[in-house]
């Protein structure tokens, strides 16, 4: 079972629209948090940056560490949805670009933002990963693992992608396909490693405004399961961590329009539940969620997401959640 203990703003601005964030533990300092989002003029922008934060208290405080910018018309192209992750000690950022303002006719590439010195400096990597939305980077049989979903037709069809690498990233392999259906369009997929016995996806289903979370399995990370609905769970974008004997996901909530998380002990996918953490106005299906969450004590999460409410722009917020 778990509480909200108290939600708070980190970053708003009046003229320009927050979006997208994720958040991170460093490896080597308990107590310093990173937050990545991106900042842009509009949900589909013309110019756009990647903004990382810092906090020293385990998010009391947020400070600016860095920024990274892109924008259409002088570089071709504008960040979209960032994901946070470590490859042993070294820092990514992992984030797709995109050529235009609609999904549709744009080209999508993915870049990784790598720092060895613990976001004091970066490294700018392109990657020949295909589509867009990149998950972090999951370890899992000695590879590493990174989810992403592309558009397969003019109508919008989309299918769920995974590349994956055995030399701990230097050099990325075949993307395989997690899920692919000509009713459900799969995408967005979340990974998590359970005890590297198998991984477990969770997946939206884009064919409707509302529509169910599903799951699938594989234990080799090439071959996965038919997806599966997981019980009453409708939303969007996972993001999903294992917390010993249960697995967490926090969700942009479609049903009842809020940020909300999931929980259920590992592999028994029938047994979940499900609480609420923030609330958006009811005619706002679309410019909030998009959750990162991560463990800062023994029974307390930091989720980060982004709302709009009675904004003009959306802002970015947190919420310290305890399991009880």
């Amino acid at each position: 079972m778990f509480i909200v203990e108290k939600t708070k703003i980190i970053a708003k601005k009046r003229n320009s629209y927050l979006s997208f964030p994720d958040i991170i533990k460093n490896k080597k300092d308990k107590n310093k948090l990173f937050l990545v989002y991106r900042e842009g003029n509009s949900h589909h922008p013309t110019w756009s940056k990647l903004v990382l934060l810092i906090s020293k208290n385990n998010g009391t405080t947020w400070r600016k560490k860095k920024e990274f910018h892109l924008n259409l018309e002088r570089n071709g192209c504008v960040w979209n949805c960032p994901r946070l992750s470590y490859i042993d000690d070294t820092l990514y950022i992992i984030c797709d670009k995109k050529s235009s303002t609609s999904e549709r006719t744009a080209q999508f590439s993915t870049s990784f933002l790598v720092s060895e010195t613990e976001g004091k400096f970066f490294d700018y990597i392109n990657t020949p990963f295909p589509g867009m939305v990149p998950d972090k980077i999951i370890k899992f049989k000695d590879k590493l693992f990174c989810a992403n979903h592309k558009i397969k037709s003019p109508k919008n069809d989309l299918i769920q992608l995974v590349s994956w690498s055995k030399d701990n990233g230097e050099l990325w392999y075949d993307t395989n396909i997690i899920a692919n259906d000509d009713i459900r369009q799969y995408c967005e997929a979340s990974l998590v490693n359970i005890d590297d016995n198998y991984l477990i996806a969770y997946l939206r289903d884009n064919s409707g405004h509302r529509r169910y979370i599903y799951y699938t399995k594989s234990i080799d990370g090439i071959n996965w399961d038919e997806p599966e609905r997981l019980g009453n769970i409708m939303g969007q974008r996972v993001t999903a961590i294992r917390d010993n004997d249960i697995i967490i996901g926090t969700y942009r909530n479609t049903k009842q329009v809020k940020v909300s998380l999931f929980y259920y002990p590992v592999n028994k996918e029938n047994k979940v539940k499900k609480i609420d953490i923030d609330e958006e106005h009811i005619d706002n299906l679309y410019h909030f969620g998009y959750t990162g969450i991560t463990k800062i004590s023994e029974n307390r999460f930091i989720i980060v997401y982004y709302i709009r409410k009675n904004f003009s722009n959306p802002l970015i917020k947190m919420a310290v959640i305890k399991r009880i």
